[in-house]
């Protein structure tokens, strides 16, 4: 066994640690396998301060260049390192059992990603990391997926829109808290999980794109949850450059940053893997879809037309097969942007705008057409149930982390709402077995977690 023996920070020695200071994450949980991320850092605690943000909204505010990143309010250094992942089915960790070592080091931002393989299906797991001594309790634990051959019951919820400027407690979004309360099953993140551009600092470097990352996900309330609770991490346009961006769209004011920089910290930041979409199945009740949209869409500026997309040919080839081929009893879509809406008239970004109407209405009539299949949708900062008048399929806004970041509607449409709600939150989708199928409830939450709007699925 392989032990951190000493390790410095900058001309200091420090007598402890290193530490897991923005917790440890498992992600991409399947019947038998599971993603576990975590970064090692010299301090057990960020540094303390919250980055003074900015009095306008938009383009945010640039540091000088010679800023050091790792000294500013929110900020986790990173640290190289070794040591080894330990897991058990036991929270005392009497049965735990080495499943691999690991080195981090400046190339990954000190990050690790390992994959657990051979696990048993439906059953409770605790990973714990082992640096300086054996460890003795958890740092996070995970239930497996039920067997795709059994109707289990299944809840999980879904966030987008997380602005650090917007953040409702000092400790972390209260929507965390609420979740933490009486943790999900798992946790899907639509996008927008840190928001490079339009809030202070730009993130033109990938240093700063990195502190967003750290600031954001060391809040004690999100480092709280995220270890009880496993994730599906998808990202947006925020999250990989900039407002309504596409490949190869790299405006000057980003620079150096770019879309392909963008891309790649996305997978360095969280416990996911390319393809970055991709399909879980939870059970015979349910089977849930994550899509793409950013990586291989037409430029928004491009006409409409039977070869503009968002999805691009192979993803979409792939939606349409493994949703044909699914016998899950409920199907669930989940995308970064919408595909009803309604939306603003001046946005041009997803399918309920004018500028991808041809392939909005394509997706939308072929998943109208595929029995028990459903959307839930991330970007808006709305909360809405929605039904699109031609097809008949049903779409759910989560909504944004916060009160604060909630706005930017249209307004409430008849024609096409059940609900429609301004406020942040978050949604829920509950599977719960009914003899020979299943019964699906989507909820939508405020903030602390009520049940502002209930809808079961016929």
């Amino acid at each position: 066994m392989r032990k951190l023996l000493y390790f410095l920070f900058p001309m200091t020695v420090f007598a402890q640690g290193p530490y897991l200071t923005e917790g440890v994450r498992v992600g991409e949980v399947t019947e038998n396998s599971a993603l576990v991320w975590f970064r090692l850092s010299p301090l057990p605690d960020p540094i303390p301060g919250k980055f003074p943000d900015d009095e306008r909204r938009g383009r945010a505010s640039l540091l000088p260049d010679n800023t050091e990143t790792w000294k500013l309010p929110g900020a986790v250094p990173g640290i190289a390192g070794r040591g080894t992942v330990w897991l058990a089915t036991r929270e005392d960790m009497r049965d735990m059992r080495s499943v691999g070592e690991f080195q981090t080091g400046p190339e990954g931002d000190y990050t690790v990603k390992m994959k657990l393989e051979r696990l048993r299906s439906g059953r409770q797991h605790y990973v714990a990391v082992e640096i300086n001594e054996k460890p003795t309790k958890p740092d996070a634990s995970f239930t497996t997926a039920p067997s795709a051959r059994q109707r289990a019951a299944v809840r999980f919820n879904v966030v987008t829109g997380l602005m650090y400027r917007d953040l409702d407690h000092d400790d972390g979004f209260h929507i965390f808290a609420a979740m933490r309360k009486a943790p999900p099953n798992f946790l899907v993140f639509t996008g927008d999980n840190v928001y490079y551009d339009n809030e202070p600092p730009r993130a033109v470097t990938r240093d700063l794109a990195r502190y967003h990352w750290q600031r954001m996900f060391a809040k004690p309330r999100h480092v709280d949850l995220l270890s009880v609770t496993p994730q599906y991490w998808m990202k947006d346009d925020h999250d990989t450059l900039s407002d309504d961006s596409w490949p190869g769209m790299d405006p000057d004011w980003m620079l150096p940053m770019t879309f392909e920089t963008g891309r790649r910290l996305f997978l360095e930041q969280a416990p996911v893997e390319d393809p970055t979409y991709r399909t879980f199945r939870w059970g015979k009740g349910l089977q849930i879809w994550l899509l793409e949209g950013r990586d291989f869409r037409s430029p928004n500026s491009d006409p409409d037309g039977p070869n503009k997309t968002i999805l691009g040919a192979k993803q979409k080839e792939w939606l349409k097969s493994t949703v044909a081929a699914s016998d899950a009893d409920y199907k669930i879509i989940i995308s970064p942007t919408p595909w009803i809406g309604p939306d603003r008239p001046k946005k041009n970004d997803n399918y309920s705008n004018e500028g991808f109407a041809t392939e909005g209405n394509e997706m939308r009539a072929w998943a109208a057409s595929q029995k028990n299949t459903y959307l839930i949708c991330g970007d808006r900062h709305w909360q809405y149930h929605s039904v699109d008048p031609k097809s008949g399929l049903h779409e759910f806004s989560s909504g944004p982390a916060s009160d604060e970041h909630a706005g930017g509607t249209p307004g409430e449409d008849k024609n096409i709402h059940r609900f429609h709600r301004v406020k942040g939150g978050y949604v829920s989708a509950e599977i719960a077995p009914a003899g020979n199928t299943s019964k699906l409830i989507f909820r939508l939450h405020d903030v602390h977690g009520a049940a502002a709007y209930e809808w079961t699925a016929p």
